[in-house]
């Protein structure tokens, strides 16, 4: 706790310039402690809800609000929504037949869920059709769709709170959307890039704890550029907060850099479960092995072409390096791409004929 210092009675020339200071720091400070609904309202005050919704520049600004504040930011309609929802054109969509049926008029049985990142929404599946880039079509779902029967779906969540309440909030959405789906669900495909991997990896396994009615219908995982093991950049925020906390004129950057969302302190140690976070240090570390019929598939990606090279080893692909994307010690399939960037993973063709490739090996 930063303890601000005030004068109490009538000050001297120095006393008064303390007294100038303290008045000046909690200014500051009070500035920084307002920055969460101060994002949020200009998120919802400043721009018309209908630009939100289809500006790339107002989905952008949604995601910062969520990922960085997480609960911090009170709920505002449907434009930062409490809950986890389901998403078409950027629009929620409810869970019941009648709407499904409307939104999906050609659904199938097996469903590709789509999970974004950190401070991200749905939208970061959609890209323009550049095939010089390596980007082909317009999002990851309806090219996976052409190829293989299925019903892609994308989910927008708050990702600055904590991993486990968004696995949480997962299931329950998945048991609400197989009770309701206009035709009988057969089996789920959950893709979850960066952070929605780790969500992604929580629900599955709470389905199984729960006995929810989705868990025998999860049977396969895909984790995009996905930091298993944590995020190194985050830890790095982390203790630069530690030590900026001993300072008192750096106080309002500390408290700044404590703005950390429950989110992304999960994401820098890759916790999945309540009692990491919640628990002592020995149960934090647990990497339990997937639920009974579920497979893996963690593709990693480097900046460098070559795998084992030490740039790929400390670079990685910008945000997370290839070990702790990989994470040899969880029983998975592992597939690396080199020359792509975290970003990449969303859209590049060679990841999306990597997924593809593993859905039809295994069934």
């Amino acid at each position: 706790m930063v303890l601000i210092p005030t004068s109490p009675g009538p000050v001297d020339g120095a006393g008064l310039g303390v007294d100038l200071v303290s008045r000046a720091f909690g200014a500051v400070l009070g500035a920084v402690r307002a920055l969460p609904d101060a994002v949020a309202s200009g998120a919802t005050g400043l721009w018309p809800p209908g630009a939100l919704v289809k500006s790339e520049v107002g989905q952008r600004v949604i995601g910062f609000a969520n990922g960085a504040f997480g609960d911090r930011v009170a709920p505002r309609g449907d434009t930062l929504p409490s809950a986890m929802s389901l998403r078409l054109d950027h629009r929620r969509v409810r869970l019941d037949r009648a709407s499904l049926a409307a939104a999906y008029p050609s659904a199938r049985g097996r469903l590709v869920v789509f999970l974004h990142g950190l401070v991200d929404t749905e939208r970061s599946w959609f890209h323009a059709d550049e095939p010089e880039k390596g980007c082909s079509g317009t999002d990851f779902g309806s090219r996976l769709a052409a190829a293989v029967p299925c019903t892609p779906l994308y989910l927008r969540y708050n990702s600055g709170r904590h991993v486990s309440d968004n696995g949480r909030e997962l299931v329950d959405l998945l048991d609400e959307l197989v009770g309701a789906w206009p035709v009988e669900v057969t089996d789920i495909v959950l893709v979850g890039h960066s952070m929605g991997g780790l969500v992604a990896r929580s629900a599955a396994h709470q389905a199984h704890e729960r006995g929810a009615r989705c868990s025998s219908l999860v049977t396969r995982l895909v984790c995009l550029g996905t930091p298993h093991a944590g995020a190194p950049l985050e830890r790095a925020v982390a203790r630069t907060a530690a030590v900026l906390e001993r300072l008192w004129p750096a106080a309002p950057l500390c408290w700044l850099l404590a703005l950390r969302s429950d989110g992304i302190k999960d994401l820098a140690e890759g916790y999945l479960h309540e009692h990491q976070w919640a628990g002592e240090e020995a149960e934090r570390r647990e990497d339990p092995a997937p639920p009974a019929g579920v497979r893996q598939l963690f593709v990693s990606a480097t900046l460098s072409r070559s795998e084992d090279s030490a740039f790929s080893r400390i670079i990685g692909d910008l945000l997370v390096d290839p070990v702790s994307a990989a994470h040899p010690e969880l029983d998975a399939d592992r597939r690396w791409l080199g020359g792509l960037n975290h970003f990449d993973l969303q859209r590049h063709d060679s990841v999306h004929e990597t997924v593809l490739d593993w859905l039809r090996e295994t069934g």
